[in-house]
């Protein structure tokens, strides 16, 4: 199921960009990724097919999964900048952050969690080529959409 433009732009209303900056604190690029990995993450759990995200949906709101998915992309900031200064190989998403905030998922449920995180995180570095705010390679830098 693909979502509309319209559908992905309530879900992004859903996951608030204040939630990744302060009123007179970072305003980075790197912030506004996060925010974007946030925005992402919710809208690939929204438009899942596979049954297990489907059930684990219908236990929480829309709310919920949107704190959810801003808490696990705060949660990669160590990792991406890991990935982002060289230091790691690669930059995977942790079962273990999904266990830390659902505490009452199966394993199951948290690897599929963890599987629609990557698939998130990918998809957003692969649009990032395409992006004139260039996030990843200028992360320190300040970022105006955090003002729109």
């Amino acid at each position: 199921m693909t979502m509309t433009r319209n559908e992905e732009a309530q879900n992004e209303r859903l996951v608030k960009p204040e939630w990744f900056s302060m009123p007179y604190g970072d305003k980075r690029k790197i912030e506004w990724f996060h925010y974007e990995f946030a925005c992402r993450m919710y809208n690939e759990i929204e438009s899942s097919r596979m049954k297990i995200v489907r059930n684990w949906k219908k236990r929480y709101s829309e709310e919920q999964i949107a704190e959810f998915c801003a808490y696990y992309s705060k949660r990669m900031q160590p990792n991406m900048h890991e990935a982002l200064e060289g230091t790691s190989g690669t930059l995977s998403c942790s079962v273990g952050y999904v266990r830390d905030y659902c505490h009452s998922n199966s394993k199951q449920e948290n690897s599929t969690l963890a599987e629609v995180a990557q698939q998130a995180i990918s998809k957003l570095i692969d649009d990032c080529n395409e992006c004139l705010n260039q996030c990843l390679s200028e992360p320190g830098e300040y970022c105006a959409l955090f003002d729109i």
